[in-house]
């Protein structure tokens, strides 16, 4: 069996069988370096429903919990794969194990092989994944994706509230806004709030990670590990706290992104990260130390 290569096969949606339009909804791929299966789909069929607000999601969802769930037999019993020569066809499998040919709306078709660049797996799906479905996520994400200016705002939200202010949150010697720090001369660097506790001044940064490609992702936190590792000596001298205010990404197949960000984003010394789970909990410490 060749291991420079998988194959894989994609699940389209036929809308009309006399106008020959397709969309593609999912993809089944096999690697034979690990005897595995994957099957990969959207999240949600927004992209679908726009060209079709009348298609049957969820009939479509329920097959996509089938062949899941199918795929995990599979995987779970590869010597299944004996009986097949995938790494040359994987429609002939596909057809017997799967879904057999006719003339429904849902069709396994445009078998493809494609060359195993690198045995990660994970890495493999999430690239199959960007190339045939980050379209459909969008028109959904540029609607409701958390950026900066959605992080920065619900924590003068909760300062607010910590703070029991009835009128906006004012400047005073511990809490600033639009707060510039010069590490070098004629450089300088703009924090949207800073405050003070006890000796260290708090330098707050939203960051978004709430994005919707994996090198996207990367190329964003090593720019912000980037300026951090710049600014380790002004604040060892000026005893600075950095502390970024983040926001995850939605799709689940950028979680491993994600969490290499995080973990490069850990290695300056005095960066100091806030998850939406801990928002509360430093909203309330800055109000408590600083505003109240």
């Amino acid at each position: 069996m060749n291991k420079g290569i998988f194959t894989y096969g994609l699940l389209q949606y036929h809308h009309s069988q006399i106008l020959g339009e397709v969309l593609n909804i999912g993809l089944l791929v096999y690697f034979p370096h690990v005897k595995k299966l994957a099957f990969i789909c959207p999240e949600k069929l927004i992209r679908l429903r726009f060209a079709y607000p009348n298609v049957p999601d969820k009939t479509i969802k329920a097959y996509f919990k089938y062949f899941d769930s199918r795929v995990s037999e599979l995987n779970a019993n590869p010597e299944i794969f004996a009986d097949y020569d995938l790494s040359k066809s994987l429609q002939v499998f596909v057809e017997k194990e799967f879904l057999q040919p006719d003339s429904s709306a849902l069709q396994f078709g445009n078998y493809r092989t494609s060359v195993l660049y690198t045995e990660d797996v994970n890495y493999l799906t999430n690239q199959l994944y960007n190339l045939y479905f980050s379209v459909f996520q969008f028109q959904e994400n540029i609607a409701k994706r958390v950026d900066e200016s959605v992080l920065l705002n619900k924590y003068k939200k909760l300062l607010k509230e910590f703070s029991h202010q009835n009128t906006a949150i004012k400047e005073n010697n511990k809490f600033h806004f639009d707060y510039s720090i010069e590490p070098n001369a004629g450089s300088k660097i703009k924090f949207d709030v800073a405050w003070k506790e006890n000796d260290h001044l708090h330098l707050v940064k939203p960051v978004s990670f709430d994005l919707t490609r994996q090198d996207t992702i990367t190329k964003k936190a090593y720019q912000y590990y980037g300026q951090f590792l710049d600014l380790q000596s002004v604040a060892n001298e000026k005893d600075y706290v950095f502390d970024v205010l983040l926001a995850k990404p939605k799709a689940k197949n950028l979680s491993k992104a994600y969490d290499n960000a995080i973990r490069l984003l850990e290695k300056p010394k005095g960066v100091n990260l806030i998850e939406n789970d801990d928002l509360n909990a430093y909203s309330k410490i800055t109000a408590e130390s600083a505003l109240i």
